[in-house]
């Protein structure tokens, strides 16, 4: 894989401090929502008389609430039991620290106002101790019509529960985290997160250090998932170049069954990330000025990118890797420009990929599909366009061979429609074939490049 690791963050769920993937432990602090000085007796107690809490609370404890329109409300926390029509109201939240907010109670509801903090982008992100906006701790909870700004760690942050529902909302100006769900304790299903703006264009590109939303089922024990989920027509903004790796769009970490669909990527290391999943559909999606690459299957298995377009990457457009390998990775309809690198990327041990029906231009002095350490590819009714600057159309970098590209056309590559480079030795390629596709522009069929003992095996079938 060609990053030492993957995506990591604060795994900080139900006030208990988790191993990540990348970043050191954080344990909470001791002023942190679980502590005794922020437990909501504790709260009411200190509230000033201008302060809405105790009010709130009691009418939130009785049942549903309706609040007064265009209202500001000051509190110190809240808990949420039942549902809460904030009616265009502002909930301002005073604590710095911890959760203050919380959605506690089976089934409540937060829709149509804005919850508000005091932090600004001008300071330092508090992951560790710093306020989120809102936690959700029970099953069934949803927030629609809601913008959430102003905390110093996360947007929205949800523990491990089933059918969390986050609909038409705006999360922005947060320092951390815009939406974070990760269950790590127990198998989880039927998340929504769709019609949202999560915007982190605000930070620095230099201190920008999370994603826009990332969904795990846990961070690293394949045995604990999180299932069907629908993360659809949302729009994510991230910093331009981000300097830290981990700063995407999407990250996707153990979970199966899902669907990515119809969301809009600015900017950030990598667009959408899906990271030992299976079942994933990333489809009708576009993409935009990515630093790495805009969509990566990163130890994924049986998943999908479907129509998808990518107008701009500073890397590659789609890639294809991980630890272990990806297998059974399907490419389809889908349309890549404007990348520095390759369109396609499959990295070391990528098994079983299919590249159909895409339209694929690739840049100058690039490859349309980089093919490393790769076995068992159909590349089928594809569209290969080098507009007399790219050089290959299909890389094969120290591959075992079993090629099979079928219909669709290349046009004006500078080199060939297919080169073998083999250097690690006794490596022998085989069953490599081309039928079918239409060729324009481009001076040979096949090339090769055999060093230390490297060779070309049977069935090279590729001619123009």
């Amino acid at each position: 894989m060609k990053k030492t690791a993957l995506f990591g963050s604060l795994c900080l769920i139900l006030g208990l401090s988790l191993t990540s993937c990348k970043k050191d432990n954080v344990t909470p602090a001791s002023l942190t929502a679980d502590s005794s000085a922020f437990s909501k007796d504790a709260m009411i107690a200190n509230a000033t008389t201008s302060d809405d809490t105790y009010t709130l609370q009691k009418q939130l404890n009785a049942g549903n609430v309706t609040l007064t329109a265009g209202r500001v409300y000051n509190v110190s926390s809240l808990s949420i039991y039942h549902a809460l029509n904030m009616n265009g109201a502002t909930i301002y939240v005073t604590t710095k620290y911890g959760y203050p907010v919380r959605m506690s109670g089976y089934g409540a509801s937060i829709t149509n106002g804005t919850i508000k903090g005091s932090w600004t982008t001008s300071q330092a992100a508090d992951p560790s101790n710093g306020a989120a906006g809102l936690w959700i701790t029970a099953d069934k909870c949803s927030v629609s019509h809601v913008t959430i700004s102003g905390f110093s760690s996360y947007g929205i942050i949800v523990a491990a529960v089933n059918y969390p529902s986050v609909t038409y909302s705006v999360i922005k100006n947060v320092g951390y985290l815009g939406f974070y769900f990760d269950a790590e304790t127990k198998y989880t299903s039927g998340g929504v997160f769709s019609h949202n703006t999560v915007d982190m264009s605000a930070l620095s590109a230099s201190s920008v250090s999370e994603s826009g939303i990332a969904v795990r089922g846990s961070s690293n024990n394949p045995a604990i998932i999180t299932s069907n989920w629908a993360i659809n027509a949302n729009t994510i903004k991230m910093p331009y170049k981000p300097s830290n790796w981990n700063a995407e769009g999407i990250e996707v970490r153990y979970m199966t069954n899902s669907t990515i669909s119809a969301n809009t990527f600015i900017n950030g290391s990598i667009g959408c990330s899906v990271v030992r999943s299976s079942g994933i559909t990333v489809s009708w999606n576009h993409f935009s000025g990515s630093t790495e690459e805009a969509l990566e299957f990163a130890d994924s298995k049986s998943s999908y990118s479907q129509n998808n377009t990518i107008t701009s990457s500073g890397g590659v457009g789609i890639l294809v890797d991980g630890s272990y390998g990806s297998n059974g990775i399907t490419l389809s309809g889908d349309r890549i420009s404007g990348t520095v690198k390759e369109c396609i990327h499959a990295y070391t041990n990528t098994y079983n990929l299919t590249v159909s029906g895409c339209n694929l231009t690739a840049g100058y002095n690039a490859k349309a599909i980089n093919l490393q350490a790769t076995n068992q590819v159909k590349i089928q009714n594809t569209i290969f366009s080098g507009n007399g600057i790219a050089t290959m159309a299909v890389m094969m970098d120290n591959c075992p061979g079993n090629l099979a590209m079928t219909g669709g056309s290349v046009s004006n590559f500078k080199s060939a429609v297919i080169s073998i480079y083999n250097s690690k030795s006794g490596m022998t390629t085989s069953n490599v074939t081309m039928s079918g596709v239409a060729t324009s522009g481009v001076p040979k069929g096949l090339v090769t490049v055999l060093e230390y003992g490297t060779y070309l095996g049977s069935n090279i079938l590729v001619k123009l």
